[in-house]
């Protein structure tokens, strides 16, 4: 598609050059997508999507794309001559010399109407009219069939006579017939009387204001009763050639746009008629086949073998002058206000009503502005200051009027130097700066009776004398780049650097503005602020800042070309001087948004909302039907997936790659650079591999839990073995310490008791000496025959006790022993560990009671047994282990630590932890605790096994 402006020559100012008014438009041809560049017939359906009859089948154009049905698609014949759409949306159209067929619920579907050779439908709500006028000069009839939309049957097929006064067999606007009855056109609510001059009627087009006839030789413009406002003569009579087509249409702005075979497309400006068919680029013998203008106002061309041109709007054009230098760059406002001058790099014009005049030629470079409301001119040559009456303004040599007094004036001059001019001199003098930096000055400008002095690398505020130029500060922000451009708005600072616009707040960037409407700003030539918005004149474009709505200006929809060095705002005109025109654009096309873009969502040839697509499937393409005729490469595009952000789209057709399995939520957004955005959105369910199903994770689940279960359970089971065998292991060791001590013992007693029967023996007292020996060699059997065992009887137990103590009290003499026994204890069943009584015991006696002097020591051994649980006490009436008698000076047994009390401590552990559920503790305390002798107590808790 080519993006260019239409020319539309006109003489400008004397003889000097020629204006050249251009029409923006776009042209679409084979390249574009069109099937074929010879176009027959142009409409549109309910949608707004422009339809298209060509030689090569039915397109339909969407902004964007060309889509096109051929004979593949049902078409009879791809040579389609014309397309109309009924009131229900079905397309109809003529294939040249076969049926007349229609479009409905996207199929093609023949009628029995033979269409033969007609070449035009027109159609009312009610029926259609299909007829030729190639042959009506030559037998002065044309052949025509009228068929009715109820029943789709022929009611009239034959050659008729042309009428007196029209053309066609009926005249239609709208889908509505346009009665011609008693000289009179009727309709709607009008009945305008058809003037005497008017002779043959080819077409009427009702406005607002005044209705438009097309005749033979003549368009006429008549009020409603009748009365002639305007008589223009054709450019050619339409009856020159039988055979020649012409078409006529009047677009929203009343501008009458007339084709006529061989001679071109003309429009209506000034009762002229003014050819714009070379500045198409066709030849005027080269065939305009059609003209359609759009709901919106848009103008559409059909041409032959010359493809497709539109014109979005007639109220934006652009100045040109041919063979000359297009570079405008500046705008001052007359004093009166009713003209404005408009400079190009080297020349100087005045607009005025709509037409662009040629006041100076120059061979150095123009600048104009204003001062105080007055319009200067800027010269490079040195020359007094003074005003020109014949153009209007204030010519001063330099760059920028700073100061105009009564007698001199201040004017900078370049570099870093101002002038200083008295009136009507051509002397002037020059002051420099006192900054020893070499510099040049781009800009200063003059806020709150301060000079700003901008040198491209900093602002700073500066003030001057008749002698020098002085820096007063330096501001205290810090711009790194190169600054193009500042202005103040009311307090604040806009500053252009870095592709962007920094806002200044005292002396603090408060904000930077980087883009508009999403589009990036490029490099950015003046800020110029008129009435509430500002403009950023910048090398891609306009921008337009506004509280009411930002707006891009560019190449696509409004300018001549993108490098943007002005703009200025005069009767309701936004002219804007590029480096290739000046273009001028309506100022109420820029007070409302432009419309928002249609779009539909296709996968493959399917439109769609929701999708469903297998697992193994990892690329999905989609692609965005979207309609748009405001300017396509203006164009924006972005989507996302799920809550994720926004992405840019170059292109309509998106590919995803790798969705997630489950619900995908594709949302997308389109937009013109002015609208707002149209969005859509549809949900693509990918399905989930077998192995993320429910019951696939489910059952990994139970197989998972389950090992971690088997798993647990094998720890569990080893731990328990291991602690088991760690058990075993402890009480085998305890048995065999248990073995140890009883083999250690034995000895001591051993030594102890043949001591007592040396003593026996050498006193002569046989029969003690005897019985000693005899109890000494019982107790000796018992330790010996269960010392290997972990459990004894209570009752070898309570004899192998009650021998140690007899023993034990023949060597001491001064305590007597005790034993009480329940009387539900069975001593033959109930055993015991080995040897945890007999340490304590010997305790008892040589810690306990052997120090009495009183003899009167005495040691109790106590059995209980409640339920499974046995009892055991071992009492005696010492002074304990951790008090001292009257005639001991440390407490009794304070430093000792029995090994054998030790060792029946870790047996007792080990069987607890043996056997968790049952009760092994010891426990010691004093037997008397309010005694002075409080004696020893211990107790021993066993749970008897079975």
């Amino acid at each position: 598609m080519k993006s260019v402006f239409l020319i539309l020559f006109t003489t400008v100012f004397s003889s000097f050059s020629n204006a050249q008014i251009q029409y923006k438009f776009n042209h679409f041809t084979t390249d574009d997508g069109l099937p074929t560049n010879s176009i027959y017939c142009i409409t549109e359906n309910n949608n707004g999507e422009i339809i298209l009859g060509t030689d090569n089948g039915l397109t339909f154009f969407n902004g964007n794309n060309f889509k096109t049905l051929n004979v593949k698609d049902g078409l009879i014949n791809p040579y389609i001559v014309w397309v109309s759409v009924d009131e229900k949306g079905v397309i109809w159209f003529i294939n040249y010399g076969e049926k007349l067929q229609k479009y409905e619920n996207n199929k093609i579907q023949n009628t029995t109407i033979f269409s033969e050779y007609y070449t035009q439908i027109i159609e009312t709500k009610d029926k259609f009219f299909l007829y030729t006028l190639q042959n009506r000069y030559a037998n002065k009839c044309y052949t025509y069939n009228e068929v009715s939309k109820s029943d789709w049957k022929v009611t009239k097929s034959k050659n008729f006579k042309i009428p007196k006064k029209i053309a066609p067999p009926i005249l239609v606007q709208n889908k509505k017939e346009i009665q011609v009855l008693n000289n009179h056109l009727i309709y709607n609510k009008y009945k305008v009387p058809i003037p005497n001059e008017v002779k043959f009627v080819h077409k009427v087009v009702f406005t607002k204001n005044d209705v438009w006839v097309l005749e033979e030789n003549f368009l006429f413009s008549i009020d409603f009763n009748g009365v002639i406002l305007k008589k223009i003569k054709l450019p050619q009579s339409l009856s020159v050639n039988p055979i020649y087509k012409n078409d006529f249409i009047v677009d929203p702005q009343n501008n009458c746009w007339l084709s006529i075979q061989s001679k071109g497309l003309f429009i209506l400006k000034n009762n002229n008629w003014n050819s714009i068919s070379e500045n198409l680029g066709l030849n005027t013998t080269e065939n305009i086949n059609f003209l359609y203008c759009d709901r919106k106002g848009k103008i559409w061309i059909a041409t032959n073998e010359n493809g497709l041109f539109c014109i979005p709007n007639t109220l934006i054009t652009a100045f040109r002058f041919k063979n000359k230098e297009n570079y405008f760059n500046g705008f001052a406002h007359s004093k009166d206000k009713k003209s404005l001058f408009v400079s190009s790099k080297f020349r100087l014009y005045s607009y005025k009503n709509e037409t662009l005049n040629l006041l100076q030629n120059s061979s150095l470079e123009i600048k104009i502005g204003n001062y105080n409301k007055v319009p200067i001119l800027y010269l490079p040559i040195n020359e007094p200051i003074h005003w020109d009456t014949k153009l209007q303004l204030l010519k001063v040599t330099g760059k920028i009027l700073l100061k105009n007094e009564k007698d001199k004036h201040y004017v900078f001059a370049g570099n870093s130097s101002i002038n200083i001019s008295i009136k009507g001199k051509y002397d002037c003098k020059s002051i420099n700066s006192k900054i020893e930096k070499k510099e040049k000055i781009k800009q200063i400008i003059l806020h709150q009776n301060e000079y700003y002095f901008n040198n491209s690398e900093k602002i700073n505020i500066r003030t001057f004398n008749d002698h020098f130029i002085y820096k007063k500060r330096d501001l205290k922000f810090n711009i790194k780049g190169y600054i193009e451009d500042f202005i103040f708005i009311k307090d604040t600072m806009w500053i252009a650097a870095n592709n962007s616009v920094y806002k200044v707040y005292n002396e603090k960037i408060v904000d930077r503005i980087t883009q508009i409407n999403n589009v990036n700003i490029d490099v950015i030539h003046k800020i110029k602020p008129i009435g509430e918005a500002v403009y950023l004149c910048a090398n891609n474009g306009l921008f337009k800042i506004s509280a009411n709505g930002n707006q891009v200006l560019n190449k696509y929809n409004f300018l001549p070309n993108n490098d943007v060095y002005n703009v200025a705002l005069f009767n309701n005109e936004l002219l804007v001087a590029t480096k290739d025109g000046l273009g001028k654009i309506n100022n109420l096309l820029l007070q409302k948004k432009s419309d928002k873009p249609i779009f539909d969502i296709f996968y493959y040839d399917s439109k769609i909302k929701k999708l469903e697509i297998p697992s193994y499937q990892n690329l999905v393409k989609i692609k965005l039907a979207i309609q748009n005729y405001n300017s396509p490469k203006n164009q924006i595009i972005q989507y996302k997936i799920n809550t994720t952000e926004w992405t840019n789209s170059q292109s309509t057709t998106v590919d995803f790659q790798s969705l997630s399995y489950g619900k995908n939520t594709l949302i997308f957004r389109v937009k013109d650079v002015n609208s707002d955005w149209a969005t859509n959105k549809i949900q693509i369910n990918r399905a989930f591999p077998f192995y993320l199903k429910w019951w696939f994770i489910l059952v990994v689940n139970i197989l998972v839990v389950g090992l971690i279960y088997f798993i647990y359970r094998h720890q569990i089971a080893k731990i328990k073995r291991n602690k088991q065998q760690e058990i075993i292991t402890n009480n085998k060791v305890a048995e065999l310490r248990q073995s140890a001590l009883s083999a250690m013992m034995n000895p001591h007693f051993v030594f102890n008791s043949l001591n007592a029967i040396q003593y026996f023996v050498n006193s002569n007292q046989k029969e003690k000496s005897s019985e000693h020996l005899g109890k000494l060699a019982r107790l000796v059997r018992l330790f010996l025959s269960h010392a290997s065992e972990p459990f004894i009887s209570l009752e070898d137990e309570i004899k192998r006790l009650k021998i140690y103590l007899e023993l034990e009290k023949v060597r001491f003499n001064n305590f007597d022993f005790n034993f009480n026994i329940d009387d539900k204890i069975d001593i033959n069943q109930i055993k015991i560990p080995n040897m945890i009584v007999q340490p304590f015991i010997e305790n008892a006696i040589l810690h306990g009671v052997s120090h009495l002097k009183e003899n009167d020591g005495k040691i109790d051994l106590n059995f209980r047994l409640k339920k499974e649980v046995l009892t055991i006490e071992i009492i005696d009436n010492g002074y304990g282990i951790t008090h001292t008698s009257p005639k001991m000076s440390t407490p009794n047994n304070a430093s000792h630590i029995s090994k054998g009390i030790v060792i029946i401590n870790e047996r007792m552990e080990i069987l607890q932890q043996s056997y968790p559920e049952k009760v092994f503790i010891i426990k010691q305390q004093d037997a008397f605790p309010d005694a002075i002798r409080k004696g020893h107590k211990v107790i021993i808790v066993v749970t008897i096994l079975q």
